[in-house]
């Protein structure tokens, strides 16, 4: 069935192929393990030339499927953003080892591990920030993931794809918001956006500076004690609190 029929709008079917295949997968494992067992009964009355035929193939194929957890976990244990990282359960270390490029600057994650840590330690409530929009699966809405607060917009294609009855011009309209923000030298349109969306945090660390406008991150420096006021700065990362000036 998922073959040929699947959700429209889906990545060449691959939620269809989550939701479905793998309650299929399932089902024919335990199936399999039941059919072993009448085979292994059925076995002696089988032709002697046939039966070791069929059981060269199945010893390939339990041996072949018997390998991938063993090397397909260590594929994955060596697939680090850090190699250096030590092994363990925190899910946010590897940002206090790591580097990453993109938009043709790299960025140092361990800033923005301790400015998340920062506002986990002293951010109370549910307050909206705003933070820099990427592609899906590039380094970008880093702070609403790991504080777990609401943001202005998250992933772009993933908010579309979970409300498929709603207008996508919604989610696109608070992507384009969000760079005109960044990108803007009106402080009147950046009061506008901070009012329409509740903004209470502005985030501006090395992924914003490396997307935007020079001249749109100059506006955050010019605008401290009129719109926001900085309330953490490290190096090339500032967070800012907005004024309840609007």
């Amino acid at each position: 069935m998922v073959e040929l029929i699947y959700i429209e709008g889906d990545i060449g079917r691959m939620n269809t192929v989550f939701k479905f295949y793998l309650q299929a997968w399932t089902m024919f494992a335990v199936s399999a393990a039941a059919a072993i067992g009448w085979l292994s009964v059925s076995l002696k009355k089988w032709d002697v030339r046939f039966r070791r035929i069929w059981q060269v193939f199945l010893i390939i194929l339990l041996a072949g499927a018997a390998t991938y957890p063993l090397l397909g976990g260590v594929a994955k244990v060596k697939d680090r953003m850090a190699s250096n990282a030590p092994h363990t359960l925190d899910g946010m270390t590897f940002m206090q080892f790591a580097l990453y490029s993109d938009l043709d600057t790299t960025i140092d994650f361990s800033q923005d591990y301790d400015a998340i840590r920062w506002m986990q330690d002293n951010v109370e409530g549910s307050p909206v920030i705003v933070e820099a929009n990427q592609v899906e699966y590039h380094w970008a809405t880093r702070y609403t993931v790991y504080t777990g607060l609401p943001g202005v917009v998250g992933w772009n294609w993933h908010q579309r794809q979970q409300r498929t009855t709603t207008p996508h011009d919604w989610v696109f309209g608070r992507v384009e918001d969000v760079n005109l923000f960044y990108d803007t030298t009106d402080l009147g349109f950046a009061q506008n956006f901070l009012e329409k969306y509740d903004v209470q945090y502005i985030v501006l660390g090395q992924l914003e500076r490396a997307k935007y406008l020079a001249e749109g991150i100059e506006k955050f420096k010019a605008a401290e004690g009129i719109l926001w006021t900085p309330v953490y700065h490290d190096q090339e990362t500032t967070i800012y609190q907005t004024l309840t000036i609007y």
